[in-house]
């Protein structure tokens, strides 16, 4: 867990940047969320009363113009990608987040939410937080390895701020180092500097909001059964069916919108359309669904398995639009909706399954499948139901995870069979 190779000085020298980076990304965390709230409270109560419009026209009018601001400043700001995946997926190959494109996402990001996009806030809050650790190593001159350690604490220290807990993100860094170093390294420039980072951020933000992340769906007791082992398996497939359908229709539609790369405040206005239209009709899949989730569990059985169905597809499918038209945000909390939407339906329709079971498998399941992080998805989900949930989760999460590498495996297979043979020079 040691590396031999360290000198103590820098490394202590590197944690006490790590401690100092956890203060900042936890005062950029409850800035961003203080100010989108602050935003959607705004608009979406004081505005929408003093107007006095219909509710759907109004609904519609505020996702189009959304759309047109969020075009206008993709076009002024660039067109860079905003979905966490992809910003992970760039560092890994980098150890480095491109903190001059920050701004301007951050900035997209709050007017995305704040128009009631389907979206969360961590994604801008990664690029922001990340981007910070990468530009404190440029301006002290620190080296690859040392840059790369302050991208994963930035990233982690803004995740343990936003659920109150040191130890998601540290973990979500490390399962994101995969790969890019051994056993030994990854330990020792990844987790343990995002421990420190994610314990400060942690205390800091709680000292400014005044509370823990507590749990966030409540359901009736539950006593866990043997049985109920057996129901994570097929739930936890669902579940990992809708984050690949999602991540699926997320790659299409992306692909479909290039035709309009050029033209991105069209693109913005064709999502912010398609956000108002899906939200004039069902209300609750705007924003990006954390206290939406609540209603939606209060009122499952008024809403009905078949509408409960509806709305975690048409979920999936604005976040998905949205995110392809230039719209900023993340995909966490949408998919969380989706998870709970599609457990509360089958917990309808098969009575035997306790609903913090099928709740609870489902949403492990789709997190894994779309985040391709399975301890940071089992932690996540447990901190949004009751602990006794515990083993259910944990065995969603294994056969969610499962499932996600075969379909990997066959997916490369099938593209080393179709590569063209190569010729071997004479």
């Amino acid at each position: 867990m040691i590396d031999p190779q360290a000198r103590p000085g820098p490394y202590i020298k590197l944690l006490a940047l790590v401690a100092l980076l956890g203060l900042i990304t936890a005062l950029v965390t409850f800035a961003f969320v203080a100010l989108v709230h602050q935003g959607t409270h705004l608009l979406w109560e004081e505005a929408a009363l003093a107007l006095n419009m219909d509710p759907r026209i109004f609904t519609i009018v505020v996702c189009a113009l959304g759309g047109l601001l969020v075009g206008l400043l993709v076009k002024l700001f660039g067109d860079h990608t905003g979905i966490f995946a992809e910003v992970m997926q760039e560092f890994g190959k980098t150890g480095r987040f491109d903190y001059r494109n920050a701004p301007g996402i951050v900035i997209t990001a709050f007017v995305s939410l704040v128009a009631g996009g389907s979206l969360g806030p961590e994604a801008p809050l990664a690029d922001a937080s990340g981007g910070i650790g990468t530009l404190m190593a440029d301006k002290l001159k620190l080296n690859e390895q040392e840059t790369r350690t302050l991208g994963y604490s930035g990233i982690s220290g803004m995740l343990a701020a936003f659920i109150t807990s040191p130890f998601g993100g540290a973990i979500l860094g490390l399962e994101s180092a995969q790969g890019s170093a051994s056993g030994r390294m990854a330990y020792f420039w990844v987790l343990f500097p995002s421990l420190l980072s994610s314990a400060v951020a942690t205390i800091v933000f709680v000292l400014l909001s005044g509370a823990f992340f507590q749990t966030l769906y409540r359901f009736p007791a539950y006593d866990p059964r043997l049985t109920d082992l057996f129901y994570a398996v097929p739930l936890g497939l669902i579940g990992g069916a809708v984050g690949l359908l999602f991540m699926v229709s997320l790659q299409r539609l992306k692909g479909f919108f290039e035709i309009m790369k050029s033209r991105v405040v069209l693109r913005g206005l064709v999502g912010g359309l398609g956000m108002g239209l899906i939200g004039a009709f069902l209300p609750l899949t705007l924003f990006s669904g954390e206290s939406e989730t609540v209603e939606l569990i209060a009122r499952s059985a008024e809403i009905g398995v078949a509408m409960l169905i509806v709305m975690a597809v048409a979920k999936l499918f604005a976040t998905s639009l949205l995110l392809s038209t230039g719209w900023k945000g993340g995909y966490i909390f949408p998919l969380m909706f989706s998870g709970v939407a599609l457990g509360m339906a089958l917990s309808l329709l098969f009575p035997g399954i306790p609903v913090p079971v099928a709740v609870a498998a489902t949403m492990a399941g789709a997190l894994v499948a779309a985040l391709k992080a399975p301890l940071f998805a089992a932690l996540f989900t447990s901190a949004l139901v009751q602990k006794e949930t515990g083993a259910v989760i944990a065995v969603a999460v294994v056969v969610s995870a499962l499932l996600t590498a075969l379909l990997a495996l066959r997916n490369a297979r099938r593209a080393a069979a179709n590569a063209p043979a190569v010729t071997p020079a004479s």
